[in-house]
């Protein structure tokens, strides 16, 4: 074979490849072709080269699907639900909104903040149903007011073979949060709040890993967190391994300063099966269909159309629903009560005593709460008896809730029995109530001895109301404590 280049004469390429074997044959075949090597070495080069590429591209995509199969995760669906006011949001960006009403929130890290008069609820629910709405309610994290946290991510194991927990994850907190964890089955759970910036060494962590109840408050000086139930436990972030477990009804205490840490255990519910959030919807079969253990549920007995009370299930929470519809026109009332024997509760030894209750107001007919003011579509009323001798100077307090209306000559925020206005909250949507320390509130002279019944109830005309978390906290005092 002959080529032709441009400028230099005809090669015959076959000879000088003849030529070239010739040579290599004759010097033991290490002839060098224009480099260091022998074609021999190359070939291994090659061929282990090959090899290894091959084993690496095998374990990659073994471990890619072992990872995929076990390890990767999916968004658990996270939205925030205004309560009462205006929320900011700031995202990735830094950019801040304002929301009124819902927010679809993302797994990029969002911070929400409340004002002295908002409040806001994340909700997060079951990855795994179709219909994020109708899907189980897996959390829910409550805001009060003044309160700044970070949402960091929400995230749950793609297939439900996979032993990875699911995992909900705040930072940066300052504030109050009221925490429900209500939806956890036999799959593994995490959630962690960190008081201060991820990954670091500083502040306090929060961890949570099972269905429960609990509050936890942050300021520069401290932080409280208070376990009403289920098992949840704290720790500094530089010492994982020192835990403390807190209780059902302690409440621990960390001074930021000294890093001390102390446990008080003076915390009580008067209240039997209020936490109807952690209870199944057979609660309501001890007494008549729909009404829960340990209350008794009934309208008034004169009232055309009579109303409802039920046990159910309401945007995954379980709650007594009250309910009245039927075109009514005139005054009717469904309540649920539980009252305290024979004199009553005493609860003299206390220095605090508060309703925490969580509701969703869904309809009423009325604006504000009529024309007296005592018509809202939810009240609570706590009777009791003042002074060392009941049943003598019966008191009572009154707190209502409403979400429709104006205020005007024919209209009222508040009734003649109250100490104070009514709650404005956001309609459908649940609004966890804090009433403060009823001891400071009521004047001296006038102070609860004996407890003797707390109710719950939906009045007007026409209401829907659902109530899942009713509870009456009472603290000791130190006196009583050291002496019990």
């Amino acid at each position: 074979m002959f080529v032709i280049v441009p400028g230099i004469a005809k090669v015959d390429i076959t000879q000088q490849a003849e030529e070239i074997i010739e040579a290599a044959a004759s010097d033991g075949g290490a002839y060098d072709f224009g480099g260091s090597r022998s074609p021999e070495r190359i070939a291994w080069i090659v061929l282990l080269g090959a090899f290894a590429l091959f084993c690496t591209m095998t374990l990659t995509a073994g471990f890619g699907v072992w990872h995929y199969l076990f390890r990767s995760t999916v968004p658990i669906p996270a939205t925030l639900y205004v309560s009462k006011g205006t929320v900011g949001i700031t995202g990735a960006d830094l950019r801040e909104t304002v929301e009124r009403s819902r927010e679809e929130l993302t797994n990029r890290v969002t911070s929400v903040s409340t004002d002295s008069l908002s409040q806001a609820t994340i909700q997060f629910r079951d990855y795994t149903e179709d219909n994020v709405e109708r899907a189980e309610l897996l959390a829910a994290v409550t805001l009060q007011g003044n309160t700044f946290v970070t949402f960091n991510h929400a995230i749950s194991p793609r297939f439900d073979w996979s032993q990875d927990p699911q995992r909900i994850q705040f930072s940066r907190l300052s504030g109050q949060l009221d925490v429900l964890v209500t939806g956890v089955d036999a799959h593994p759970f995490v959630m962690d709040i960190y008081t201060d910036v991820l990954n670091t060494d500083k502040g306090v962590h929060i961890q949570s890993l099972s269905n429960g109840r609990y509050r936890l408050s942050v300021s520069e000086d401290e932080i409280r967190l208070l376990n009403l139930a289920g098992a949840v436990s704290a720790f500094f972030g530089d010492d994982p391994n020192l835990r403390n477990p807190v209780d059902p009804g302690s409440e621990l205490v960390v001074k930021r300063g000294n890093r001390s840490i102390r446990t008080l255990e003076d915390t009580t519910n008067l209240l039997m099966t209020g936490d109807f959030s952690l209870q199944s919807l057979s609660i309501g079969q001890l007494y008549s269909p729909g009404e829960p253990l340990n209350w008794s549920c009934s309208g008034l007995s004169e009232q055309n159309p009579p109303g409802s009370f039920s046990i159910l299930e309401s945007d995954g929470r379980v709650g007594v629903n009250l309910q009245r519809f039927g075109n009514a026109a005139t005054h009717g009332e469904i309540s649920c009560i539980q009252e305290f024997e024979a004199e009553g509760l005493d609860v003299r030894h206390f220095e605090s005593l508060r309703v925490l209750a969580t509701f969703s107001l869904n309809y009423q007919s009325l604006s504000l709460c009529g024309k007296e003011g005592s018509e809202c579509p939810l009240m609570v009323h706590i009777t009791y008896t003042t002074g060392d001798s009941p049943p003598n100077n019966r008191s009572n307090w009154f707190r209502g809730f409403y979400y429709e209306g104006q205020a005007s000559g024919t209209h009222k925020k508040t009734c003649a029995s109250c100490l104070q206005e009514h709650v404005d909250t956001n309609p459908s949507v649940w609004y966890t109530f804090d009433s403060g320390n009823l001891l400071n509130l009521i004047a001296e002279d006038h102070r609860p001895a004996f407890i003797n019944a707390i109710r719950f109830y939906a009045s007007g005309h026409q209401f829907d109301t659902v109530v899942s978390e009713m509870m009456l906290l009472a603290v000791e005092s130190a006196g009583a404590v050291a002496s019990g």
